[in-house]
């Protein structure tokens, strides 16, 4: 019995590990599909900036979620990744569709 509980109790704390990496997996290949878009949307002159800013909103929430990886802060990689994927494709909605902005005449 005392076999059976150890085997169980280390087949669930392997599992618990193996969730954050697979988290992190999913979150980098969100990453790396909203930067593939960005960067068709920056080459056609559809990168999300306002004139007081020093970088686009992209590389912001790029800067966002490499500095919460590295620091283990998974729900702020998370919401960074979110949030850089939603503007990459605004970007891309912009640049294929045409759309002006609310403010252009």
């Amino acid at each position: 019995m005392k076999k059976l509980i150890t085997r169980v109790a280390l087949a669930l704390s392997l599992a618990a590990f193996q969730l954050p990496a697979q988290a992190s997996a999913d979150l980098d290949a969100t990453m790396q599909k909203a930067q593939q878009l960005h960067k068709e949307a920056k080459a056609g002159g559809y990168a999300w900036k306002q004139k007081a800013m020093k970088k686009n909103y992209f590389d912001t929430y790029q800067d966002q979620y490499n500095e919460a990886k590295a620091k283990g802060e998974m729900d702020k990689a998370k919401q960074a990744a979110e949030l850089a994927m939603k503007t990459a494709e605004g970007e891309m909605r912009q640049y294929k569709d045409a759309v002006k902005a609310g403010w252009d005449r």
